[in-house]
């Protein structure tokens, strides 16, 4: 039984019938009361509300009960009774979306970060997102604004407390934004993004607690246990970048926030092109094409990130552990050699699977944060 102020009661009940609602895409008010335990009072006064709001709606007659008489009447999501921005800022591009409440993306948009200043670079992408919403003519519909930040981030306060990328150190994002938008803005790490994203719409669906891996530039994670991310003490974290793997780690004096972690140092998509002299994306297409300098940098990289996804796998025990970001384009022959030696290195059981989203999953997770804070709807 919810215990609390009468108010708190109501939001929390308000909240458990719309997030049955968008769980089974179509429900009658009888089935909520059944599968939530409350009064058929309390639904029907829930369901007229939502209504009002436009954020469900009555679908024709559900499927008559096995005695026959009257069928109920359907209740279902409503995508279109809003609009959310999306923005998942990066050190050198940012991605920018329109989508509705279900996750359709109705406008996307690459900002290049080229030589801009940090500021400049935010201000384009502010101006981007105004324009994508005037274009559509959604200003009135925008609910709110999801931001994912590669860099530390304090979810309470709003605040960006160390962005070495873009030289932020305790910018007050949050607050820049909703005066921008005059919407309310949520923000994480963009890692914890997409692993809300993979949980959200992804293949991190089918799990309660799984590791999302990022390799690209550099190596981050999002840790989804028992249906909660954990961002750990000073929401830090996921920092598996910082994981050390030989002896030859105690060669750098120290490692600091702002430099590589021996992890990514040795495995993500910059050590290959710093080692090779070219684009990590070349580097994988030689390899494909029998160049052995090439399957000799990719072997090595697949080796580190086995040791680092073994190490996480026998800590954690995940049912999953999900790699994106740029390096996971290279797809099933890295997945697989790299499944094929966790299974050596580690008896602890977990799956390894690519990403479904790709490059999206941290844009999408700022769409569904903006979804769980505003309607308090929960995805798990």
């Amino acid at each position: 039984m919810i215990k609390g102020t009468p108010e708190y009661i109501k939001v929390m009940n308000r909240n458990t019938v719309l997030s049955l609602i968008v769980k089974e895409k179509s429900i009658s008010r009888a089935m909520i009361s059944t599968r939530t335990n409350l009064s058929k009072s309390t639904v029907s006064s829930i369901v007229d509300e939502l209504l009002s709001e436009d954020i469900i709606r009555e679908r024709g007659e559900g499927l008559s009960t096995k005695l026959g008489g009257r069928k109920p009447i359907e209740l279902v999501f409503n995508p279109s009774a809003g609009c959310i921005v999306g923005i998942d800022i990066g050190a050198t591009k940012s991605i920018v979306v329109i989508s509705d409440l279900a996750g359709k993306i109705l406008s996307e948009e690459i900002v290049q970060r080229d030589k801009r200043h940090s500021s400049e670079f935010l201000d384009e992408i502010i101006r981007t997102a105004k324009q994508m919403a005037a274009n559509l003519g959604v200003e009135d519909k925008l609910i709110g604004v999801g931001v994912g930040i590669p860099g530390t981030t304090d979810i309470d306060s709003g605040i960006a407390r160390f962005v070495p990328k873009l030289d932020w150190v305790d910018y007050p994002i949050r607050d820049v934004l909703q005066k921008e938008f005059g919407l309310d803005v949520f923000i994480d790490n963009d890692v914890n993004m997409a692993v809300y994203g993979e949980k959200w719409l992804g293949v991190g669906k089918a799990y309660n607690n799984f590791v999302f891996i990022s390799i690209g530039d550099g190596i981050g994670s999002g840790i989804i246990i028992d249906n909660k991310i954990y961002r750990g003490h000073n929401f830090t974290a996921g920092e598996v970048g910082y994981l050390v793997l030989s002896k030859d780690a105690l060669k750098t004096e120290r490692y600091t926030p702002d430099a590589y972690g021996y992890f990514e140092s040795v495995a993500s998509g910059s050590a290959i092109e710093r080692k090779i002299g070219i684009s990590c994306k070349e580097v994988f297409e030689k390899a494909s094409r029998n160049d052995l300098k090439c399957i000799e940098a990719v072997n090595e990289m697949t080796e580190y990130l086995s040791m680092g996804i073994a190490n996480i796998v026998s800590v954690l025990s995940p049912q999953a552990v999900i790699i994106g970001g740029g390096v996971s384009k290279a797809g099933l022959g890295l997945l697989l050699s790299i499944r094929k030696e966790v299974s050596r290195l580690t008896p602890i059981k977990s799956e390894i699977v690519l990403s479904e989203l790709g490059e999206n999953a941290g844009v999408m997770g700022c769409v569904g944060s903006v979804l769980a804070n505003k309607y308090g709807i929960s995805f798990y």
